[in-house]
């Protein structure tokens, strides 16, 4: 199991809100997710403390947050992965889910790479930064193509693991504990 810090949890997230924004679903749902990315990153609080303290009952300070985020943000969490990010990523092009796999590049800066320069790889990231061609796009700089020409530098030297969304195994899964009590769980207030 992996340990899921607030920044991961949160560029999650951020990334799952940018992906159904690409889709065009429902902008109250990417708000939602946007929202408590958020609030992951503004939290002092670790987030695996709140899951606990989440599940032992006690109120957490992540206001605004529905059952179904409550619930996938615990799985996340607890078993290290995302099963609707990871079938969110599936239905990406191939070339897209490759370069998101560079540190700092999102679906929407993967799909641009692919689309405007023809990207499909972390060696193509690398090549066309090397080439001075990244920083041509509208909204990309220096500082910008630098910090993909690191991170692609980073996925290809070996020096972190990239992401790459495990498949679901078969079989039934334990559901993901509930980060946040259920109103009926809820002391009553007297």
């Amino acid at each position: 199991m992996a340990i899921v810090t607030n920044k991961d949890a949160a560029n999650i997230l951020f990334n799952i809100a940018t992906i159904l924004e690409l889709a065009e679903d429902n902008p109250y749902r990417v708000r939602a997710y946007r929202r408590a990315a958020g609030l992951l990153l503004g939290s002092p609080e670790d987030v695996r403390v709140k899951l606990v303290t989440g599940h032992d009952g006690k109120e957490l300070d992540l206001p605004g947050l529905g059952p179904r985020l409550r619930r996938k943000l615990g799985e996340l969490v607890a078993t290290g992965r995302l099963r609707f990010y990871v079938d969110l990523c599936a239905e990406l092009p191939d070339e897209v889910s490759n370069l998101m796999q560079i540190p700092s590049v999102g679906p929407k800066t993967a799909l641009r790479l692919h689309e405007e320069l023809g990207l499909t790889t972390p060696t193509d990231v690398y090549a066309a930064a090397q080439a001075g061609k990244i920083r041509t796009l509208y909204g990309f700089g220096v500082r910008r193509e630098r910090q993909l020409l690191d991170g692609a530098e980073a996925i290809l030297g070996g020096n972190i693991r990239p992401f790459v969304p495990r498949t679901p195994e078969p079989g039934p899964e334990a559901p993901a504990p509930a980060i946040f009590p259920f109103p009926h769980e809820l002391p009553d207030a007297a």
